[in-house]
């Protein structure tokens, strides 16, 4: 919300390079969140099924699926950032 209101003023006052600089730290600080997420996520995935179950299967299930919640939570920190 706030990069997209500085982006809309600096855009209204014709000053295209303080756009460009506030997208870029807006994305550096998102892909750098998501990194952190992602990495954090991934290497807890082995034991985070135990927070739902403790059948071995629904542990396998869980981390065998959470690489593809990495990637939905990459892209979605991305995707707000670009949709503001």
């Amino acid at each position: 919300m706030c990069d997209s209101t500085r982006v809309s003023n600096e855009l209204g006052a014709g000053n295209s390079e303080a756009v460009r600089m506030a997208v870029s730290a807006t994305m550096l600080i998102a892909v750098t969140e998501g990194l952190i997420v992602c990495a954090v996520l991934y290497s807890c995935r082995y034991v985070l099924g135990y927070a739902y179950s403790d059948d071995h299967v629904v542990v396998h299930y869980v981390a065998v699926m959470t690489p593809l919640l990495c990637l939905s939570i990459f892209t979605d920190s991305l995707q707000s950032v670009l949709s503001g």
